[in-house]
């Protein structure tokens, strides 16, 4: 029962601050922002809190229950304090992301440019230390058709993908501070790096071990 402690207390406040701000939100607000601390995307207030709130339940949802469905539902006992650390994670960003929501339709001025890469390049770099240790499974990870039909593609995958991850994160991080043409490029170019280099490198280990 501890693993579900910490979603639901963040998940559950959260929601009240929501609530206690409801009536003091416009109706109308912001709830994208560019790399430039713009905001670009809006909604109504009761549209942004179920948007939002709802994206921190459907994480805690996947907390509890995937690893009950996934056919490789056993291999989840030699990481499950890793899966807790990186879903948790990815939960405390978006609280952040509702908190910083809320403060901007309550009219402070929130650095949204500085505070959205600092959040997701801490996130990045989280899973960086912690993807080497994930198993073989259908949900977390570097799921590609290579990795989940050899183990070996699969921890070397995932070995490789943990220093990329931690280098994007850097990355992301570091552009918080860089001026908005640059930190568009870094941005993007560090999510499309975590995602293709693994991904390319997981079918050349898999024809490397099957010598094809």
């Amino acid at each position: 029962m501890k693993k579900h402690v910490f979603p639901l207390s963040i998940t559950l406040l959260t929601l009240v601050a929501w609530l206690i701000a409801l009536p003091h939100l416009p109706a109308t607000m912001p709830i994208h922002w560019g790399a430039n601390g713009e905001a670009d995307g809006f909604a109504t207030k009761i549209n942004a809190m179920i948007l939002t709130v709802g994206i921190m339940v459907l994480i805690y949802f996947i907390i509890a229950f995937v690893p009950r469905i996934d056919p490789r539902k056993e291999n989840y006992k030699y990481f499950s304090k890793t899966y807790n650390i990186v879903l948790n994670a990815v939960l405390l960003l978006f609280f952040f992301v509702n908190m910083s929501t809320i403060l901007q339709g309550l009219g402070y001025n929130v650095p949204m440019a500085y505070i959205a890469p600092i959040m997701a390049g801490l996130v990045f770099i989280i899973i960086g230390n912690y993807l080497q240790r994930v198993r073989s499974n259908y949900f977390m990870g570097i799921r590609t058709p290579w990795t989940l039909s050899n183990e070996t593609v699969w921890k070397k995958t995932h070995r490789l993908s943990g220093k990329i991850f931690f280098i994007g994160g850097m990355l992301i991080f570091i552009s918080a501070f860089l001026p908005d043409g640059y930190k568009s490029v870094i941005m993007w170019g560090s999510i499309v790096l975590c995602v293709a280099v693994p991904y390319l490198y997981s079918y050349v280990a898999y024809k490397k071990e099957m010598n094809m």
